[in-house]
């Protein structure tokens, strides 16, 4: 689980996620943010999504950056319509991820340190082409773009127009949360990314109260591109039966493809229902 911390700029290196719902604790964090990503030496782009770019170039020059400067030495870029990553819709992370990558080169080809992110992603509560890859494309950018890039991510989501469910399963997706105000109330139920490969951490119990989200992250479990696709579900407490049948759609889903789920210390319940049903859990793959 991502670990709350107080107003301040994201952390070198982290991909962090801020849900706000006061647009002064949103400018609080901003400011801070951008601060971070200019004195470290790296070309900071924020994209505010609904809100016009002025207000958070106003927001930044009353914290005392030097907005036209900054601008003017290519420090700075703040996007209009369309943000930087998402002009072309539907969203798909499979050309997303590449324009990040670009971005992040392009910014050390100019003499850069790297790259600071700042994206307000509350387009993803409306009915924007794609959106429904939003948690495929943040569990990637770990071994995608984290991984081999000096990249830093803040994601923010305006709580007044991300549903809670919705932001409580993307927050899992990121290393860090900014919080400015109270700690987020615990998941029963959250998909990380494994830093270390390819595939992702389900914790908690999979059941009826968690069905709509096991069926996001398993959708975003088959868009992990390579071979075979890792499933830790080591921190997993209870995995019903219809959770280990969905399991099973996405094992022949990959398959069909030509590709694997691993699934890796699954625990007792999704073992005793394998052990009931040996045919149709036949495809699990589980390695001894």
């Amino acid at each position: 689980m991502p670990t709350s911390r107080g107003p301040a700029p994201v952390a070198e290196g982290d991909h962090s996620f801020f849900a706000y719902d006061d647009d002064t604790e949103w400018a609080d964090v901003v400011l801070r943010s951008v601060h971070a990503g200019l004195g470290s030496g790296r070309r900071v782009l924020c994209d505010v999504d609904a809100k016009p770019a002025g207000v958070v170039l106003d927001v930044l020059r009353r914290g005392g950056i030097d907005v036209t400067a900054a601008q003017e030495g290519g420090r700075l870029r703040v996007a209009t319509s369309g943000g930087f990553f998402r002009r072309h819709l539907p969203f798909d992370p499979d050309r997303v991820i590449p324009l990040v990558r670009a971005a992040c080169a392009e910014a050390i080809a100019d003499g850069f340190a790297g790259l600071t992110v700042l994206e307000d992603k509350s387009w993803c509560a409306r009915e924007v082409p794609g959106a429904e890859r939003l948690l495929e494309y943040e569990l990637r950018l770990d071994r995608e773009v984290y991984a081999d890039l000096p990249v830093t991510g803040l994601c923010m989501f305006d709580r007044r127009v991300v549903p809670a469910r919705l932001a409580g399963l993307l927050s899992g997706a990121h290393h860090s949360v900014v919080s400015a105000t109270a700690e987020p109330e615990p998941r029963p139920f959250t998909v990380s990314a494994l830093r270390d490969g390819a595939g992702v951490r389900l914790s908690g119990s999979a059941d009826l109260d968690s069905r709509s989200d096991l069926a996001a992250a398993l959708a975003a479990i088959t868009g992990i591109p390579g071979p075979t696709v890792q499933l830790d579900l080591t921190h997993a407490t209870f995995i019903d039966a219809e959770a280990v049948a969905a399991l099973v759609e996405a094992t022949h889903r990959l398959r069909r493809q030509g590709r694997r789920l691993m699934l890796h210390n699954p625990p007792y319940s999704l073992r005793r229902v394998a052990q009931l049903f040996p045919d149709e859990c036949g495809a699990l793959e589980v390695p001894v």
